[in-house]
C-alpha cells in the first residue's frame, strides 16, 4: 500500500473551525496493492466536511445502512456528524485521494459549485487534473512554505470548479 498525507498543525483531531470561509485541515492518498482491506468506519462522523475522489479501482461506501460500490471518476462527499462507514480492497487496486475541510462559508461555497446538500456521490469523470490538485495540497502543507494555507484552499477550489464544470456539461 502507498499512502502520503498530510495534516496542518500536524494534528490528525478533526475540527470545526468558521474564522474562514474554507480551511483545508488535511489530505492525502492511498492506493492498495497488496494490503487486503483498508476500512473506515466512523459512527459519528467527523466535525469537518471530507471529498474523496476514486481516481482508480472502486470503494465500498455504506450510506443508511446500504452498500454502494462506487467506482472510479467519482468523488464522495460526507458532512459533519455524518456516519462514515467505507472499505477499499486490494484486489480492487483502489487509489483514492481525500480532503477534510471547514470554515464558516462550506455549505455555501459546496452549492455554489453545484454540489448540492443531499449529493453523497457525484460522477466527476476522469483525469489527472483531480490528482494534480490533490497532489499539490498534500505537498503543501507538507512543506508549510509561506502562504500555503490559502494555497491549499486554492488548489480545493480548482477542483470544485473543475468537479462544477463537470457536472453542467
Amino acid at each position: 500500500m502507498y499512502a502520503n498525507t498530510a495534516y496542518t498543525n500536524n494534528s490528525i483531531v478533526d475540527r470545526m473551525d468558521k474564522s474562514k470561509p474554507l480551511i483545508v485541515t488535511c489530505c492525502g492518498t492511498y492506493h492498495l496493492y497488496t494490503r487486503p482491506k483498508l476500512p473506515t468506519w466512523r459512527p459519528k462522523g467527523r466535525l469537518d466536511f471530507q471529498l474523496i475522489y476514486v481516481a482508480a479501482g472502486k470503494g465500498h461506501f455504506h450510506f443508511n445502512g446500504k452498500e454502494h460500490i462506487i467506482t472510479a471518476g467519482h468523488m464522495v462527499v460526507f458532512r459533519p456528524k455524518e456516519p462514515q462507514k467505507y472499505e477499499y480492497y486490494g484486489t480492487d487496486q483502489t487509489e483514492v485521494y481525500w480532503v477534510h475541510f471547514t470554515g464558516g462559508n462550506v455549505k455555501n461555497i459546496l452549492r455554489s459549485y453545484g454540489i448540492k446538500d443531499d449529493m453523497r456521490v457525484i460522477d466527476c469523470g476522469s483525469g489527472l487534473d483531480y490528482q494534480n490538485h490533490f497532489r499539490a495540497m498534500i505537498q503543501e502543507i507538507q512543506m508549510q512554505k509561506e502562504n500555503y494555507e490559502e494555497m491549499t484552499e486554492l488548489h480545493l477550489r480548482q477542483i470544485l470548479i473543475t468537479l462544477h464544470r463537470y457536472i453542467n456539461h
